[in-house]
């Protein structure tokens, strides 16, 4: 997450970027996010930009203080080149 003060600046997405580069630089082949709530539409924006797509979710899976039971989404991204 991102501080409020930081949003907009392109922050996130500089970190995320970094994040599948170095993925790949260490060898891995995929990237998976197992818990992004379906209420924090500025990281599903995110994460869909950059290439993930939701493979699954779990109901109720977090009581948020402002939006009660909110389902959890599970992202996934093969990071190497299809052949």
């Amino acid at each position: 997450m991102s501080s409020p003060r930081a949003q907009g600046r392109g922050i996130a997405t500089a970190m995320c970027s970094h994040s599948l580069s170095e993925a790949l630089r260490l060898g891995y082949k995929a990237m998976q996010f197992n818990f992004v709530l379906e209420s924090n539409h500025g990281a599903l924006r995110l994460w869909e930009k950059l290439g993930f797509r939701t493979i699954g979710e779990i109901p109720k899976a977090f009581d948020h203080p402002k939006f009660g039971l909110v389902n959890a989404v599970i992202m996934y991204k093969w990071l190497l080149s299809e052949r």
